[in-house]
């Protein structure tokens, strides 16, 4: 099984760092310096060409370092509207997972696929019933509907299937303790 989560999160750095890539690339590409200046041009072309020759080789490490340089380089147009700074986690790791579904195509067989979308599915629908249509449930319920519904993803980014079902388990023991209890009407109010 560790063997099974290590290559999920090698799958998920890849990802994240082909993704993070790319739109430094597209960035920087688009500034004039790298546009018109012959040096710059060739100085970024070698540092995205590096970065994706360690990345096709599945140096993660290597390929982090040539994105921390273009990083860097990107910091000058941080006042820029397009400057790809303000992504928030939630988006960056829905970008991600977006990738690391286009590369599990090709590593994992159809049914773990299947499983996983299945168990992805159970999560998001039992989550919104019971934020969304459950009349009356507690602060403390509604707590850890967002906490299991996160341990659930979490599980499934890491290829941990068995994980991620019991936390499926989990948030429906809470749908059952409102079975009955009605739909609709306005959520409970939450001090934290």
């Amino acid at each position: 099984m560790a063997e099974k989560c290590a290559g999920m999160y090698d799958a998920w750095r890849r990802s994240e760092v082909s993704k993070r890539l790319d739109v430094l690339e597209g960035f920087l590409g688009s500034r004039p310096p790298y546009r018109n200046g012959a040096e710059a041009r060739e100085w970024f072309a070698t540092t995205v060409a590096l970065a994706r020759e360690a990345l096709a080789e599945d140096d993660l490490d290597l390929a982090g370092m040539h994105l921390v340089h273009l990083q860097e380089e990107s910091e000058e147009w941080a006042d820029d509207p397009h400057c790809p700074f303000d992504v928030s986690a939630y988006e960056a790791d829905a970008q991600v997972r977006d990738l690391v579904k286009d590369e599990l195509r090709g590593r994992v067989s159809v049914k773990r696929r299947d499983d996983r979308k299945s168990i992805q599915l159970s999560i998001g629908v039992t989550r919104n019933k019971l934020l969304y249509k459950v009349r009356g449930l507690t602060c403390s319920d509604r707590h850890d509907v967002h906490y299991l519904s996160g341990r659930a993803t979490m599980a499934l980014d890491l290829g941990h299937m068995d994980a991620a079902r019991r936390e499926v388990d989990r948030l429906r023991k809470i749908e059952k303790r409102y079975d009955g209890k009605g739909e609709g009407g306005a959520p409970t109010p939450c001090h934290f």
